[in-house]
């Protein structure tokens, strides 16, 4: 996924003005939150991006619905509702994790398989992609029938595709290209 650069540049600077006062934790958390309120509830987003709501009674819902605000994430989100950013609140939020992850030496990674991993194949994927990545392995687990058999893991916007599914599809498109005398 290409991140958007205006979401990337407000999420750069709440994380380095965040880390200059040593509350990289509290802003991530209240961060994180905002970005799963306003991705899951669209009434809320429709709220946000209300016109004819004002600015200060956004940032006293949103305050509410956090439980109350750490003062310089009021101030950043207040910023971004004066320059109309709060729609890519989700975005920015997402590229703040990123950066927090590259903080903190995590790669996420995805691994989608037909049927839930037993702990020994769980084990040994995460401890390859650590040493591969040298990071510690954020490892979810998501679970799609459909592939067949194998794995797809997805790493930092990488795919590697080692599905049955995939095999097979490889394997029919080739067949295609095989001319019969």
């Amino acid at each position: 996924m290409v991140a958007n650069p205006v979401a990337v540049r407000y999420a750069e600077a709440l994380f380095e003005f965040a880390k200059r006062r040593e509350r990289l934790e509290e802003a991530s958390a209240q961060l994180e939150t905002l970005g799963k309120l306003t991705g899951r509830f669209g009434e809320l987003r429709q709220f946000l991006v209300n016109p004819g709501v004002e600015a200060p009674d956004k940032v006293a819902l949103l305050g509410r619905l956090l439980g109350g605000w750490q003062e310089d994430m009021r101030a950043f989100v207040e910023l971004i509702l004066s320059f109309g950013r709060i729609e890519q609140l989700l975005e920015i939020a997402e590229a703040f994790r990123r950066l927090m992850d590259e903080a903190r030496g995590v790669v996420r990674v995805t691994v989608r398989s037909a049927r839930p991993l037993d702990a020994e194949l769980r084990g040994a994927l995460v401890k390859t992609i650590e040493r591969r990545e040298r990071r510690r392995a954020d490892l979810t687990e998501e679970t799609d029938p459909q592939l067949l058999g194998g794995l797809q893991v997805l790493l930092e916007g990488r795919m590697l595709d080692g599905s049955l599914r995939s095999r097979l599809e490889t394997l029919r498109q080739h067949l295609k290209r095989v001319k019969v005398h």
